[in-house]
């Protein structure tokens, strides 16, 4: 019990320093510049080294990445060394929700958005917006975009008090517009983008 303990304590801890190293440490392939958001030691299942994806991944609280079909243990009266594993693969600019399921034998494209609370049971396009329980395919990236910058605010940018700032006419309904010139959009491309932008505008 102590020696079980006192690795909670150190997986807790080096979770909370550098949940990437920790991932790549329990055997997940994990790209650049990706999030792991409040990951655990159970985020990844019991096989983490069949789990890989590629850069500039979010990952958001409470996913859960399942690697094996627990349901053959009612199998084991008659099969006892039956196992049932399977990989999983993530491409590179994807965005999987909070308390997310992927299951086995799952490969996610590039350039995906994967809805809160999905789950997902077969391969989604790339390119494409999934939610749902099983996920399915609601929108195209494009057609996401659109309906996103219909409504986009332009302050992922701006520190903790201009954003409260910026905000505040939103604060209730009826009230001012945020401030115009706190929300306008600072066009940087990240180092990531070029190549995916590049890559979807061949795809066309």
């Amino acid at each position: 019990m102590p020696r079980r303990l006192i690795r909670r304590l150190r997986d807790r801890l080096a979770i909370v320093r550098d949940p990437v190293t920790f991932a790549r440490r329990v055997g997940v392939g994990v790209g650049r510049e990706c999030r792991l958001i409040a990951i655990d030691r159970n985020t990844f299942g019991s096989e983490p080294y069949l789990v890989a994806m590629g850069d500039h991944v979010t990952v958001a609280a409470g996913v859960r990445f399942i690697t094996h079909d627990g349901g053959v243990w009612v199998l084991r009266y008659r099969h006892p060394d039956i196992d049932v594993v399977g990989r999983i693969t993530i491409g590179s600019n994807v965005f999987i929700g909070i308390n997310t399921i992927v299951l086995p034998n799952v490969t996610i494209g590039d350039d995906c958005v994967i809805g809160a609370g999905s789950v997902v049971t077969r391969d989604v396009p790339s390119r494409t917006v999934v939610a749902g329980s099983p996920a399915r395919v609601i929108r195209t990236l494009d057609e996401y975009e659109c309906r996103s910058m219909d409504k986009a605010l332009h302050i992922h940018r701006l520190n903790p008090e201009e954003k409260r700032r910026a905000l505040r006419g939103l604060a209730a309904p009826g009230s001012a517009v945020p401030d115009p010139d706190l929300t306008r959009a600072t066009l940087v491309t990240p180092r990531w983008a070029a190549a995916w932008r590049g890559s979807a505008r061949r795809s066309h």
